[in-house]
């Protein structure tokens, strides 16, 4: 299994995530869809979500406890921000998101 789980369609966000994630030396895994994300964070370490997704909040409560939560949206969204984060999701804006992605994998 995948020590990294993103559920993000973005082009420009994957490729940063499966870049960053492989430099740490974690295995990256994308799902499709929040149904898929509970087997794909049985014994995964981190679950990054798009919270722009119809379906993302879903997804946070889809994953696996262990699994760290982490989510990024538009900085003007702070209502889907603080719903992530009633799940126990770090969420972040979109920059930040990308410029902390490294140290959010540690």
């Amino acid at each position: 299994m995948a020590a990294v789980v993103y559920l993000v369609t973005d082009l420009l966000f994957t490729s940063k995530i499966r870049e960053t994630a492989t430099q740490l030396g974690h295995d990256v895994q994308a799902v499709r869809a929040a149904g898929e994300v509970a087997a794909a964070t049985a014994s995964a370490r981190f679950l990054i979500v798009d919270l722009r997704r119809p379906d993302a909040l879903a997804a946070l409560e889809a994953a696996a406890p262990a699994a760290k939560k982490i989510g990024f949206v538009d900085h003007e969204r702070t209502d889907v921000m603080e719903q992530a984060r009633a799940l126990g999701c770090v969420a972040l804006a979109k920059g930040k998101f990308s410029s902390e992605l490294p140290r959010l994998l540690l």
